[in-house]
């Protein structure tokens, strides 16, 4: 007796039984959501879409400031004629750098591709429908209907192209040693004397021979450093009142051009420093396994070389979150980004340091959707920003 009352409840509880599996099944959309390979996928009546998840490259701009030294024609001389030891004796190139920018732009990882099949409608009656939100780039933002009017959009554009060509800003013009245009001859006039005797009267006649002589590297010096006294000696007289001059702005603009000559005269022994911005741009695209690289080498004032390197250092690893290499029925996958130290500089002393989301290096994991079900995804990381139930 207890046996058939048991089975005879069984039977009544089977159709019950039957509707809420219909029911859930109906909350189901049954799409699939594969890692694409770069194959072609199996083609199915409903058929199906790419999407990707973003990733981050980091463009980096250097400033630095190129210094080339160039010695004067009349260093040799410096010491002799000037008294110092303080000038330049070898031509010398060297950078200073002067400033690091890094903007992080965010692109869909081609690593990171998805492809979506649709269901497929089991009868005319069982219409399934479902939307994806992507952004011009493919990267998705959202599952369900959009957002209606008034309420924010996550729909991000598309960012700007990156390149890594170089270019070069000179901040100065080159310039020769004007003063030593100067001559480079001098006039020398011999005497000679003739002798006349006449009886006993002896009568000298002089005549005056001109003719022109190349200077020497150390006469040229010679004179150089005289017309550096001479034009000192021209503005101590300007300054004290000696030159007698009525208008100010006169005083003001000789003074000015005597303090050019004297300097364009004091280089021929010193030498001429010339200085330029040189720009230089690079793309950095961090990987788990490249999470450091080399920009470029430069020599310092000191002869020194230096390596400049970028770095990164993951702050908070996501050690406790397991990833999904493949995705169950109605599900799609989205990242859990990090936040890393991206460093510039030479040794264990970094020029610069900040911190930056970089997506790439986070966990790929996935989410369940339902019917009526709204997500909201970080078109710049990935993440998952909010799940909305209707």
């Amino acid at each position: 007796m207890n046996t058939r009352t048991h089975t005879l409840q069984l039977l009544l509880l089977f159709p019950l039984f039957l509707f809420f599996m219909q029911a859930e099944a109906q909350t189901q959309y049954q799409f699939q959501v594969t890692k694409a390979t770069g194959k072609q996928m199996v083609a199915t009546p409903a058929g199906g879409i790419y999407y990707a998840l973003p990733k981050t490259i980091f463009k980096i701009r250097l400033a630095m400031e190129q210094v080339n030294e160039i010695p004067g024609p009349f260093a040799a001389y410096a010491t002799k004629y000037l008294g110092t030891t303080d000038y330049m004796k070898a031509k010398k190139v060297y950078y200073r750098l002067l400033s690091v920018k890094i903007v992080p732009v965010t692109i869909a990882d081609p690593a990171q591709m998805f492809y979506v099949r649709f269901p497929e409608n089991r009868s005319s009656k069982e219409i399934r429908r479902f939307a994806l939100r992507l952004n011009d780039e493919g990267v998705l933002v959202g599952f369900g209907l959009a957002p209606k009017p008034g309420k924010k959009n996550t729909r991000a554009s598309a960012s700007s192209p990156v390149s890594s060509s170089q270019m070069y800003v000179f901040s100065d013009y080159r310039k020769g040693f004007d003063m030593q245009a100067g001559y480079t001859r001098a006039q020398k006039v011999d005497t000679i004397v003739r002798k006349i005797t006449i009886d006993t009267v002896t009568i000298k006649r002089f005549l005056y021979k001109t003719g022109w002589v190349n200077l020497t590297e150390e006469e040229r010096a010679n004179d150089a450093a005289k017309q550096i006294k001479n034009i000192r000696t021209s503005r101590f007289n300007l300054l004290t009142g000696y030159q007698e001059v009525n208008y100010g702005e006169g005083i003001r603009y000789m003074d000015v051009e005597l303090q050019k000559m004297a300097h364009e005269y004091m280089v021929l022994f010193l030498g001429r420093e010339y200085r330029q911005m040189v720009v230089r741009s690079f793309v950095f695209d961090p990987e788990k396994k490249a999470l450091s690289g080399k920009l470029l080498q430069f020599a310092d004032e000191d002869g020194n070389t230096h390596t400049l390197n970028i770095k990164v250092r993951i702050i908070n690893q996501m050690t406790h979150v397991a990833g999904r290499k493949t995705a169950g029925p109605d599900a799609l996958f989205y990242r859990i980004p990090v936040k890393a130290v991206i460093s510039v500089g030479s040794g264990s002393n970094p020029f610069y340091s900040d911190t930056f989301e970089v997506p790439q290096l986070g966990v790929i994991t996935t989410v369940p959707v339902r019917k009526n079900t709204r997500l909201r995804l970080s078109p710049k990381t990935g993440a998952l920003l909010g799940i909305d139930k209707q």
